[in-house]
């Protein structure tokens, strides 16, 4: 990682940034040429990137039609057939306009966003849990890590520690912030993500469309906690970025770890449903883990976790 641009674009020229980032672009989203000079580390290059955009040599293959302006505007000398073009082209994308010069951007727009929570240190923190990105926060069931309902990694904890899973859960589908927060206290639990800020190209809770533009610092958040000797990643994208980060490797294969100079790094299964994985299989790896960090929980790792 290199001043918190992805390592891929290193030895890139700019104009190869540029393309890079556009083709990631999904079809019937767009950006905007701010967006797109973010995405590579220039904020403020909005103008190079369109000047790159304007003598693009893959076209299609680098979707330049799939980038406009701030204001959602098309662009006036777009590939020789000018706005009325890039109109067809993205109108055949299901693209929507406000008018046939102006994107929706609020329905068709990538989104880059800042990390909304604050990282979660106790003082006696002494394992690290480090997802990916928050989902959106119309998804949210909770102002704290993991808040999505339909994402079990609370009920994982509350299943693994307590037999129940559902000891977080409250009426209305919410979890219960300040049980939460007291287990977390109490048991020595840190949380952050390994992104502080991204890029969604899609508007939906989904890795596959989340870019990263800016990692964690994580030194930063061990460094307040002494006797953090344990990081988490929940999940494969987590995963590969933290390897990225901190230039550490292979990714550990799941429910393994790897010895990092004074950090130990566990791989974890996703805590999405969508990971095809059942709820007790999943809780059976989380129960190693605490079995190892020496935090051994009252349900620990058996095979009376499996479902037969």
């Amino acid at each position: 990682m290199l001043n918190g641009i992805k390592s891929y674009l290193c030895g890139m020229t700019f104009a190869e940034k540029v393309y890079a980032a556009v083709k990631r672009i999904p079809r019937g989203r767009v950006a905007t040429y701010g967006q797109i000079a973010e995405m590579i580390g220039c904020p403020g290059g909005s103008r190079a990137v369109g000047n790159a955009l304007h003598v693009n040599p893959f076209a299609p293959v680098v979707p330049c039609h799939r980038v406009v302006s701030a204001g959602g505007s098309l662009a006036a000398n777009f590939g020789g057939g000018g706005p009325a073009l890039q109109y067809e082209r993205l109108q055949a994308e299901g693209v929507t306009f406000t008018d046939p010069l102006h994107v929706d951007l609020s329905k068709c727009g990538i989104v880059i966003e800042n990390h909304p929570l604050e990282p979660f240190l106790p003082a006696n923190g002494r394992i690290l849990f480090l997802g990916s990105f928050p989902p959106p926060k119309v998804r949210w069931s909770m102002d704290f890590f993991y808040p999505n309902w339909i994402n079990d990694f609370w009920r994982i904890q509350g299943l693994v520690h307590f037999g129940d899973a559902h000891h977080f859960e409250m009426e209305g589908r919410r979890f219960d912030r300040e049980r939460i927060i007291e287990f977390c206290n109490m048991k020595g639990l840190a949380f952050y993500d390994t992104a502080s800020k991204v890029c969604r190209l899609k508007g939906n809770a989904s890795d596959e469309y989340l870019e990263i533009i800016e990692p964690a610092d994580i030194a930063k958040l061990l460094s307040g906690m002494p006797d953090c000797h344990t990081v988490v990643t929940t999940g494969g994208k987590s995963s590969e970025e933290f390897a990225d980060i901190m230039s550490a490797g292979p990714v550990p294969a799941l429910g393994s770890f790897s010895d990092l100079d004074s950090i130990r790094w566990w791989r974890m299964p996703s805590t999405s449903r969508a990971y095809p994985m059942s709820l007790k299989d999943k809780a059976a790896f989380y129960a190693q883990l605490y079995q190892a960090s020496a935090d051994a929980p009252r349900m620990a790792a058996s095979d009376s976790l499996r479902e037969e």
